[in-house]
């Protein structure tokens, strides 16, 4: 992902903090399947099959190894990039049109160079977690802010020890009372200085007080000051949940780009992954 991000920058589907957030807090058993295709000297690409729909990202040198990752998960459903011309291209060949009607996802980005100091209601503070001790509380707020949430204190345990988490960019409000009630994740990834926020989330006993927004400050700081130079975020685009984008926008974030449903209409060619040769599944 890191050097994907580093030729295509925020035009790939994924930054390395939506696999850490994914993995550790929605992963089923059940449900989910990964596949990684290697070349000569690492990953090449991957799918992501949860139920029929799949996530997927390629090497941006080597578009075609769609054609092997859809071949492999077969899906009744794909998300491409409306910007990424030779993926919607590969998914229509391969029989899949565009769902105008499905939810979609704004990609939101901002640099950092000026980032207001988040202003908080009396008595609220905002901070970072600072550790192991506040799981239990950090797992409440994102519950609380996300019901009905599949998010665990064990999942939580997991994804504190999974890089690239910090306790320093995960951040809270306080309230008055010593219980957390808003919280904003923030992932950084080092090699290309480009921050995110996932997930984002305030407590409904404390909402309409402008805790979003004072967290997201505070976590685009953080950010700033672990040396990122952009941020991104993604969240909600259509007109049946507008709020995160509304909320997002305050806090100086602009759409640069928004995800596509592709469902299959027809049945496409199938493409073998021997036929490529460059790289081989390798599942898990």
């Amino acid at each position: 992902m890191q050097e994907a991000w580093a030729l295509r920058g925020s035009k790939n589907r994924f930054h390395i903090g939506d696999l850490a957030w994914d993995v550790t807090s929605s992963w089923s058993d059940e449900e989910d399947r990964v596949e990684l295709w290697r070349g000569r000297e690492r990953v090449a690409a991957f799918g992501w099959l949860s139920g029929t729909h799949l996530e997927w990202q390629v090497d941006p040198a080597r578009p075609e190894l769609l054609r092997d990752v859809l071949a492999w998960a077969q899906p009744s459903s794909a998300t491409a990039l409306e910007s990424d011309a030779e993926a919607v291209e590969i998914l229509r060949e391969h029989g899949f049109a565009r769902d105008d009607e499905a939810p979609w996802f704004a990609y939101m980005q901002r640099d950092l160079d000026d980032v207001a100091d988040p202003a908080l209601p009396p008595a609220y503070s905002v901070r970072s977690v600072r550790g192991l001790d506040e799981l239990p509380a950090r797992t409440a707020v994102h519950r609380a802010a996300w019901e009905p949430s599949q998010l665990t204190e064990e999942k939580m345990r997991a994804l504190m020890s999974t890089w690239p988490y910090r306790f320093d960019l995960d951040c809270v409000v306080e309230a008055p009372d010593g219980t957390f009630a808003a919280s904003a994740l923030a992932w950084l990834d080092e090699v290309n200085r480009v921050g995110e926020l996932e997930p984002v989330g305030t407590a409904p006993a404390h909402r309409r007080r402008g805790l979003g927004h004072a967290v997201n400050l505070f976590a685009l700081q953080r950010l700033r000051d672990a040396g990122a130079e952009t941020a991104i975020v993604y969240c909600r685009g259509d007109a049946a949940y507008p709020i995160p984008k509304l909320l997002y926008e305050s806090v100086g974030f602009r759409r640069h780009d928004r995800t596509v449903r592709f469902v299959r209409r027809r049945s496409g060619p199938g493409v073998e992954p021997s036929q490529r040769g460059a790289a081989t599944p390798d599942g898990f």
